[in-house]
């Protein structure tokens, strides 16, 4: 509705600088009818018949009026294709940004698409080098368990109780 609004208030100038000559040429029209219809009534008509036989000034006036139609309406067929051609390219302007507007979201969603798989590459390679590091550290472990358990002996442990239930013979 806003973009409607901005253009009309836009274009409005246009419209009414377009309009000034339609405009002078029907006031001239108005002012040729009005002498058209003042000179038919001062001809002496005999029953609504005119006496003289050269042509009359009403026809002249009648056919500058008729020009003066013809001059309008032409200025209206011009106005008519310039707002045609005017539309006209204003559309194809909308076409081409909204095909550079895909050819742009497009190229994102491809690029979107690529840092997608970079990510995931480096999930990847982050996760094994974790995993390494786990495997590693639990064998550390394991190994170094195996080798205190070896290297400690526990032939003979030593119980101690505080239950006097088995004896030591001496």
């Amino acid at each position: 509705m806003k973009s409607i609004l901005f253009f009309w208030v836009y274009l409005l100038p246009f419209q009414i600088i377009a309009q000034v000559p339609v405009e002078n040429l029907l006031k001239e029209r108005q002012n040729l009818l009005y002498q058209l219809q003042e000179t038919k009534r001062n001809t002496p008509t005999v029953m609504g018949v005119a006496l003289e036989s050269r042509p009359s000034p009403e026809g002249h006036l009648a056919m500058r009026i008729i020009e003066k139609d013809n001059a309008i309406i032409q200025k209206l067929q011009l106005s008519d294709r310039i707002d045609h051609s005017s539309i006209l390219s204003e559309n194809e302007q909308y076409k081409t940004i909204t095909l550079s507007q895909e050819q742009d979201i497009q190229k994102l969603k491809n690029a979107l698409t690529q840092k997608g798989y970079e990510v995931n590459a480096s999930r990847l390679e982050k996760r094994k080098f974790e995993l390494a590091t786990l495997i590693f550290f639990i064998g550390t472990i394991t190994f170094g368990w195996l080798f205190v358990r070896d290297k400690i002996s526990f032939d003979n442990p030593i119980q101690l109780s505080s239950i006097p239930i088995f004896t030591k013979k001496e």
